[in-house]
């Protein structure tokens, strides 16, 4: 199998890359579901918990809910390659990966503190345009039929830089207001999304059963502490 012998040869590695982003993208989303709306849930549930803690919210703002999260249609593209070792059918990978997820979602309904805006409702955000290049650790237990993996390993070498623009949505009541005038909330929310990410810092992972996924079972992710 071509993952396997990935790392004997620059081809081997084209080849293994090519090999893991077509799969990526055939099972990212489908009718049943796919990858990712269980990683945007996984990722919910990570910053819904993190925007919680009221010690870390800004002073500015009275209120914030997650009201939605989706990573998008677009899936990451694998573009680098080294696999640290096989065990039993196991295949333990470091990858680099491009996210470029122009119509990723990330939806906030927040209601700011300061005296100026207290008349107004609570306006929703929307964090779109996500960018970033991040490194995970795989293990990838491979499988003889389609899709070729039984069991996938997901986890951050380390919380990645990325790009975000948060601007309210049309029917907003912040409509028109520029957030680079709140730059203590947005550093919060970026604060808050590394918090997030912080969970799924190598050796936590979380664990993606994709034999059970095409089953429909129940029990499909496990999140794993260190």
């Amino acid at each position: 199998m071509v993952i396997q012998s990935i790392g004997n040869s620059s081809p081997t590695i084209i080849e293994s890359a090519i090999w893991l982003n077509t799969i990526l993208f055939k099972l990212w989303r489908v009718q049943s579901g796919g990858l990712e709306p269980i990683l945007s849930a996984a990722a919910s549930s990570s910053l819904a918990e993190a925007l919680k803690q009221p010690y870390t919210r800004p002073s500015a703002v009275a209120y914030v809910s997650l009201e939605s999260f989706t990573f998008g249609s677009s899936p990451p593209a694998i573009s680098r390659i080294e696999i640290k070792g096989v065990v039993e059918n196991v295949v333990l990978l470091e990858v680099d990966v491009g996210l470029l997820m122009n119509d990723a979602s990330l939806i906030l309904e927040i209601k700011p503190s300061q005296l100026e805006y207290r008349s107004l409702a609570s306006t929703r955000v929307s964090i779109n345009s996500f960018d970033a290049t991040a490194t995970l650790n795989l293990a990838v237990k491979c499988s003889q039929e389609y899709p070729y993996i039984s069991f996938l390993s997901v986890s951050l070498v380390e919380i990645p830089d990325y790009n975000l623009r948060i601007e309210p949505q049309s029917d907003s009541g912040l409509k028109g207001i520029d957030l680079g005038s709140f730059p203590v909330v947005s550093r919060w929310i970026k604060s808050s999304i590394n918090s997030a990410l912080s969970s799924y810092l190598t050796p936590q992972h979380i664990s993606i059963d994709v034999l059970a996924w095409l089953r429909e079972d129940d029990e499909i992710v496990t999140y794993i502490e260190g």
